[in-house]
């Protein structure tokens, strides 16, 4: 669908992608309201529960075009190929976590450089296909509530977005809400209210807040001129999109059992990826996952070990 629209999936891009989705939703909107909110002629059998089902339908336009006027102000990020991969193999032993506390940015759109996986089209209980997962949306609602939303590109699946007729480089896979503020145990404990996605992003969130493990910059489309869109007059030029890459390691962390001469070692390994919680917030009350990014361990002057984790791949 990318292709179709001339919108190439790269970085400098995310800004288009997003004013396409925008005015898809648009549209969308627009439309549903011109066909279903006709007044029914008085008398009409069945008026009231027509009235009751346009009522409703109203309700949920203006929820549609709220969240659309969202996603049109949402912070947007890039994460680059290599972190991708850093993000999965993470989220795998991802311990407990606070969304709250992990969230970079009440209102973010990410996309990643390649598909993280997939994502049930529709709620996950009646889905009957699943699709390419690209990007996440996320928002703290008015409510307090955290709206997170994976899409896909349906580069193969065109036809599971047909019946809303439009032509966007994005759309929605499913929808879910969840209390932000409340520790995530689901995913880690595998219960029915787990959902995979979620540790991926949260992964990625803590993972783009450590900049000992990750490196941001900010990017945009120095080609890109002025433009006119069907959302409004004339646009400036694309602003700044957040492209997280990893970072290497520059050296091996200090290991206190190294130095206390306690052990003896005749040889080095590589240690790999893990999390240790840290205290945070309020008289530490609260705990924050931090990553330890692989590395070697072992007196400098041994011989390194063949095995090897291959989690840091760059």
């Amino acid at each position: 669908m990318s292709r179709r629209q001339g919108v190439p999936w790269a970085a400098t891009s995310v800004p288009e992608i997003r004013r396409q989705w925008c005015n898809a939703l648009d549209l969308t909107a627009e439309r549903f309201t011109s066909q279903g909110m006709s007044p029914p002629p008085p008398g009409t059998p069945g008026s009231r529960r027509l009235e009751r089902m346009q009522s409703k339908l109203a309700a949920e336009m203006e929820i549609m075009k709220t969240e659309t006027r969202a996603i049109g102000d949402a912070e947007m990020f890039w994460v680059a190929r290599d972190m991708v991969d850093t993000a999965l193999d993470a989220a795998a032993t991802l311990p407990e976590w606070t969304p709250a506390l992990a969230c970079p940015t009440p209102n973010g759109l990410l996309c990643w450089a390649k598909p993280a996986g997939t994502v049930p089209f529709g709620p996950r209980p009646t889905a009957t296909t699943d699709v390419p997962w690209d990007a996440v949306w996320w928002w703290m609602r008015p409510d307090g509530q955290l709206h997170m939303s994976p899409s896909s590109r349906f580069t193969k699946h065109a036809d599971l977005i047909a019946p809303f007729q439009v032509t966007t480089p994005l759309w929605s896979a499913h929808t879910i809400v969840i209390d932000p503020t409340q520790p995530r145990t689901e995913e880690a404990n595998g219960t029915e209210a787990a959902h995979p996605f979620v540790s991926v992003v949260g992964a990625a969130w803590l993972l783009m807040g450590q900049p000992a493990v990750t490196e941001t910059r900010a990017i945009t489309d120095t080609t890109a001129a002025p433009r006119t869109g069907g959302r409004g007059p004339e646009l400036a030029p694309p602003p700044a999109v957040t492209l997280i890459d990893i970072r290497r390691p520059q050296r091996t962390p200090h290991d206190p059992s190294e130095a206390t001469g306690e052990r003896q070692y005749h040889r080095r390994w590589w240690v790999g990826g893990h999390w240790r919680q840290q205290a945070c917030g309020p008289n530490h009350s609260q705990r924050k996952p931090i990553y330890v990014a692989p590395y070697i361990k072992g007196p400098e002057d041994k011989p390194l070990s063949s095995e090897r984790v291959n989690v840091w791949r760059r």
